[in-house]
């Protein structure tokens, strides 16, 4: 009888379509001891809701004591449910093409976060039949509308997330996703994963704002520099209005949102192209959006500048803003070296595509450089607002808190 109890949880989570648990009450009758010698046999292993939150999935490895479980199965607790341990699953030598799914077949937890070479997304962001949302440290994959049911629908990721090498760390970026989510991909995109698959899986690690979300169900309050510079442009130009001059920046972006400009984010393979991409949306976003208006603007305490230079020849938008800040702002701060400099080397490289036959690298080094840019492109920009508040009345509009303290904003 006890080899049938196996049976009958073992055929259950293997043909439940999920890799469900066999909940305990679905016996008819009480076979307390027999399961408690299967516990004892590591046949057999048990969640209840005094373990997890559902215990009708085999989310997480626990480790649980197996006194702990065979209680819970002599109490009858609620929500008792049963699982072919790992063990007694890889026992079996049970077959599958799919690399993933044979993975939870033999019994390994649902929300495993396995590890992969970023360059997989790179073939997702490159087909135009997927769209790919990305959001500081997590992200999903879907197929785009019009080519849904073109045996694409399985190719779905919900949710991907940012990791690292643990010595390494930003050095060498990887992606990690949960294995639930690759076991219910086709066999073709399973074997596309599997051939990014890294080794050593133990040497990487997955973002901290990934594993607090998505494991432990936290609330992330952590904020993307990427966004932390999007949000003090809108500040910017509500400081603008306050002063009755034109808004600095002619458009401003949605933060913390999926509706931000393409390659405006952290490059995942490091490459020249990807960078210069980057570099491209980075000054579309900053140097081409400043309204030269803002700064031939006479207001209340504020001097305007020209908008041609002694020869008749049209200022560049940069230039007028060194000359306006010098004429209206008094500081002991080199703002050409806070404010303008590190705009102009935003323009400088991107003059390199623009002008210039390059050809393609990869260097992981252009992570190092992607993140001094934005750092420095964020200084300069936090700069402008920090100048800008002590206009009379700016100091009463309204700054989100983190802005305030620089405390949580990060580099992913």
């Amino acid at each position: 009888m006890k080899e049938e109890i196996l049976k009958i949880i073992t055929d259950y989570y293997l043909n439940s379509g999920d890799f469900n648990g066999f909940p305990l009450y679905n016996f008819d009758k009480n076979y307390t001891d027999l399961i408690c010698q299967l516990i004892d046999e590591d046949k057999v292993e048990v969640l209840s809701s005094a373990f997890v939150i559902n215990p009708h999935i085999k989310a997480l490895k626990l480790n649980i004591d197996k006194e702990d479980q065979k209680r819970e199965v002599i109490n009858n607790g609620d929500s008792v449910v049963l699982y072919p341990t790992e063990k007694y699953l890889k026992e079996l030598n049970i077959n599958s093409e799919k690399p993933f799914t044979k993975m939870l077949l033999d019994g390994q937890e649902q929300l495993k976060i396995l590890f992969f070479d970023i360059e997989i997304l790179e073939t997702y962001f490159q087909d135009p039949r997927y769209k790919v949302f990305w959001h500081d440290y997590r992200g999903s994959i879907v197929v785009s509308d019009e080519f849904y049911g073109e045996d694409l629908e399985s190719e779905y990721i919900k949710d991907f997330g940012l990791g690292y090498h643990k010595e390494k760390l930003y050095e060498e970026r990887v992606v990690g996703v949960f294995l639930g989510d690759l076991a219910e991909l086709s066999l073709n995109a399973q074997l596309k994963w599997k051939v990014n698959y890294l080794e050593n899986q133990q040497d990487y690690l997955i973002n901290e704002g990934f594993y607090k979300n998505l494991i432990l169900g936290e609330w992330v309050d952590e904020v993307s520099i990427y966004d932390a510079i999007l949000d003090e442009m809108i500040v910017i130009n509500k400081m603008c209005e306050n002063m009755g001059i034109p808004h600095l920046f002619n458009k401003t972006y949605k933060p913390h949102t999926f509706e931000k400009p393409e390659d405006y984010r952290i490059m995942f393979l490091p490459t020249l192209k990807n960078y210069y991409s980057f570099v491209l949306a980075l000054e579309k976003i900053i140097i081409h959006n400043i309204n030269y208006k803002t700064f031939t603007t006479t207001a209340k305490y504020i001097k305007p500048v020209e908008r041609k230079d002694d020869k008749g020849n049209l200022k560049h938008s940069l230039n007028m803003m060194s000359e306006w800040l010098k004429q209206n702002i008094r500081t002991n701060e080199d703002m050409d070296e806070l404010i303008i400099n590190p705009l102009k080397s935003i323009r400088k490289i991107r003059q390199v595509p623009a002008h210039e036959i390059y050809s393609n690298q990869y260097d992981k080094l252009l992570y190092k450089k992607q993140n001094e840019m934005i750092i420095e492109t964020y200084k300069a920009i936090r700069s402008i607002r920090l100048f800008f508040a002590n206009y009379p009345g700016n100091k009463e509009i309204e700054i989100p808190e983190y802005l305030i303290t620089g405390e949580k904003i990060r580099i992913y």
